[in-house]
């Protein structure tokens, strides 16, 4: 099993962390990565200007979401097969709330050793969180843990997954980047079914980009 990680949260603001700004997809509520917070702190340490830290089991380069007062990410875990999990954690105490196994995998796709298998950043709507794993899967879940909805998207991936989801319009748009394959597609975000597919031009090469 991977060494547990530690999720730390910084005291962003004077008040409380769950007062700050929304934070609930990769480059923020807008896409654009600027937050409208002030105050900040400049310096932190492992006891100054940390509010709290909790271990996670696994490993994942996903980074957090805040949204309603949790923190949400996802991790990969390997104990002979790959548990593919969404942790969920109160965003003023870091008490787990949540610890769901989305997929468990026989054999997890290939990956860079620098890269993990929960690199992609989930997104966090009203009720839902949208957890995407590259070629393992895409999911959807209830903020309680229930899985809604699955989807899989297979291709052959030499670094391993990267991009991440974005929401917009009612539609979950995926990046699907191999070396046997490339294309963009949308699926429904309350369903999961494919909407449509738009297939990278040929030659192809490999990237790891998020669409905006």
């Amino acid at each position: 099993m991977w060494p547990a990680a530690v999720l730390v949260l910084l005291t962003l603001l004077t008040g409380s962390a769950i007062q700050a700004e929304d934070w609930p997809a990769f480059r923020g509520p807008t896409g654009q990565g600027h937050s409208a917070e002030r105050g900040l702190p400049l310096t932190w340490s492992e006891s100054s200007n940390v509010r709290w830290k909790t271990p996670v089991a696994g490993r994942g380069w996903s980074s957090p979401v805040v949204a309603d007062g949790r923190v949400w990410l996802t991790t990969a875990t390997n104990d002979g097969a790959g548990s593919l999990r969404l942790v969920g954690y109160a965003a003023d105490t870091g008490l787990e709330i949540v610890n769901a196994e989305v997929f468990r995998v026989a054999e997890t796709a290939s990956a860079n050793p620098k890269n993990s298998q929960a690199s992609p950043t989930p997104i966090v709507r009203g009720d839902r969180v949208y957890v995407h794993f590259g070629a393992d899967g895409t999911a959807a879940l209830t903020t309680d843990g229930e899985v809604v909805w699955k989807a899989r998207f297979p291709y052959v991936t030499q670094h391993g997954n990267g991009g991440s989801p974005v929401l917009h319009d009612g539609r979950l748009f995926l990046s699907v980047d191999g070396y046997d394959t490339a294309y963009v597609v949308a699926l429904d975000a309350a369903t999961g079914k494919e909407q449509w597919r738009a297939m990278r031009r040929e030659p192809i090469s490999q990237a790891y980009s998020t669409p905006l």
